[in-house]
């Protein structure tokens, strides 16, 4: 029988005879996603094909490694997989040695024509990188490495598309949050609570079970993310007693499975409420840096300490945002003005 792909249980498998592959083949292909098995077993057809006509003549591996077999090496997480996905059919058959940065920045805007460069970083450019590059580690392929678009790259794309890129970001603040956990549900509101006092990120928030809880000695382990380790977070007085008070619901200390769960509720709250729209992560992790370094003047380097952050440039280049308007400035100019024209003036000789 030819090579078929089927689900087990969760996960893709491949089985059947082909000619290259000696006695038939069952096993597993490592993904959850159709789309990417489906690309696998086109890719294993290619090669067995390739080696039953080549046979010891047949190219090196490295040689000869498609974008699509370097896929197939490469463990993508969930989200790169389906960015992977819409890439594969453009790029999919072309050797990796033949592959040059200039194709892969320009892939981002054939398939994303009014998207952000900043899109097409995310989706386009760093995880075709990641498949090239782990294929280099794992079969010896030349590395690939793709420069970032520039300030004027970035204006051009955005007038194209009539939208502004990197829009400052809105941070929580006290004032918001009350207005918010006024109209929330329990949980939304202990989550917003959370997530603004310790600087945690959403997709962290909603792994914390109850075993993770040390209230009586007010922490709790905050699972890792972003290459952040999991670690112990201390917590304030207010957030253990809404803790040590809130039943929890799915297995979940906050009661939500996956963070995409979180936002409907969220937006539907800041409606009741009639207050601006801020998302989780601006209203947690970006209103805890400025309230901290802006707003309670708090120095920088305990603030990157307790927001889990590499460095103190971190929160002061992405996640302090200032609450000055154009009028405070003028009006430092204005008292600079006038203490200069009230100084004390000194004679030329200095008496």
């Amino acid at each position: 029988m030819p090579l078929e792909i089927y689900q087990r249980g969760r996960k893709w498998w491949i089985r059947g005879r082909t000619d290259g592959i000696d006695g038939y083949i069952n096993r597993s292909l490592g993904t959850l996603d159709e789309a990417v098995a489906k690309t696998k077993r086109i890719e294993i057809e290619r090669k067995a094909q390739q080696r039953a006509i080549l046979g010891s003549e047949a190219p090196t591996e490295a040689d000869e490694l498609t974008f699509s077999g370097a896929a197939v090496l490469y463990d993508a997480k969930p989200a790169d997989a389906k960015f992977l996905v819409k890439v594969i059919p453009e790029i999919g058959n072309m050797k990796i040695k033949d592959i040059k940065p200039k194709l892969v920045r320009d892939l981002g805007k054939k398939l994303y024509p009014k998207a952000a460069c900043d899109t097409w970083r995310r989706q386009v450019v760093t995880p075709v990188c990641a498949v090239i590059n782990n294929a280099h580690h794992e079969k010896g392929t030349p590395l690939i490495r793709v420069k970032a678009y520039t300030a004027k790259e970035r204006q051009e794309q955005d007038r194209e598309r009539g939208k502004q890129s990197r829009v400052e970001k809105t941070p929580g603040s006290w004032e918001w949050l009350n207005a918010f956990r006024a109209e929330a549900n329990r949980y939304q509101s202990a989550l917003a609570l959370f997530m603004f006092t310790t600087g945690a990120r959403i997709t962290q928030s909603v792994l914390i079970e109850p075993k993770h809880l040390d209230l009586q000695n007010g922490r709790l382990w905050l699972p890792e993310a972003k290459g952040h380790p999991a670690q112990w977070v201390d917590l304030t007085t207010e957030v253990v007693v809404e803790l040590a008070n809130l039943p929890p619901r799915n297995k979940r200390v906050f009661g939500y499975q996956h963070r995409w769960g979180v936002y409907k509720a969220w937006k539907t709250a800041c409606k009741n409420a009639n207050i601006e729209y801020i998302p989780p992560h601006s209203a947690g992790r970006h209103g805890f840096g400025t309230e901290l370094i802006v707003r309670q003047g708090v120095d920088p380097a305990t603030v990157a300490k307790h927001g889990r952050w590499h460095s103190p440039r971190v929160p002061l280049d992405t996640y302090t945002h200032s609450d000055k308007d154009a009028a405070s400035v003028h009006d430092a100019f204005q008292r600079g003005r006038e203490a200069e024209f009230t100084k004390p003036k000194q004679s030329k000789s200095g008496k």
